[in-house]
């Protein structure tokens, strides 16, 4: 509805970033998942406890570790696809190399070049370069929750309800109104006083890896 506005020609009503309303989708998820908000509206107890470290390891769950596949794995292997020819007889195999390099995964058994598991997602023949698209997204969100968290609502950006904030709807009209008219760096940087940064997600779930870092003490690996 946004996007489809007169101020704006035709060609250019979408995303100034395709991760732009990517992540505004997955920010009203975030939000639509806090207790304040869920309190508002009667879905749970105002008084409910939850584990708070545990409820950031679920969400991390979710974006973070989403990140190393869709910027990776998915990513670099459409780069040595698309712009390095891989070799046919090698697709699989650099696919799991991948795997393994960002992610630390492995098959259970062997997969030879018969197989192309990298088709198994529908992006890798109809939409190229949308994983990277939804990475970024991620890490806009956080930017864009941390901004309106502050800033609009004066909130914890953990414990947030936007519910009725007619602030909160201007704000993220504002960012699509101009469709793809504006360059989104600048867009972005206007519109939270910050350039395209990993901060905001690193802030968030800070007390998440505070706590990981204590229950890994002496462990030499991870996976």
């Amino acid at each position: 509805m946004t996007y489809t506005n007169p101020d704006v020609p035709v060609l250019l009503r979408g995303g100034a970033n395709r991760a732009y309303h990517e992540g505004i989708g997955s920010l009203m998820g975030l939000a639509a998942m806090q207790k304040p908000f869920l309190a508002e509206l009667n879905l749970i107890h105002k008084n409910t406890q939850t584990d708070e470290v545990q409820a950031l390891l679920k969400e991390a769950l979710n974006y973070v570790v989403f990140i190393p596949f869709s910027s990776g794995v998915m990513s670099e292997w459409e780069h040595d696809f698309y712009a390095k020819s891989l070799p046919a007889d090698q697709l699989n195999k650099r696919w799991w190399e991948l795997k393994k390099q960002y992610q630390g995964i492995v098959p259970p058994s062997d997969r030879g070049e018969n197989y192309l598991d990298a088709a198994t997602k529908t992006h890798i023949y109809d939409d190229a370069a949308q994983y990277y698209d939804y990475a970024m997204s991620y890490v806009i969100l956080f930017q864009l929750h941390d901004h309106i968290a502050k800033n609009f609502l004066k909130q914890d950006p953990h414990a947030t309800n936007y519910y009725g904030s007619k602030e909160v709807g201007n704000f993220l009209r504002d960012i699509m109104y101009p469709g793809a008219s504006a360059d989104w760096r600048q867009m972005l940087k206007d519109k939270t006083g910050e350039e395209f940064s990993a901060r905001a997600m690193v802030d968030y779930f800070q007390p998440l890896m505070d706590y990981l870092k204590e229950q890994n003490k002496g462990r030499k690996y991870t996976l």
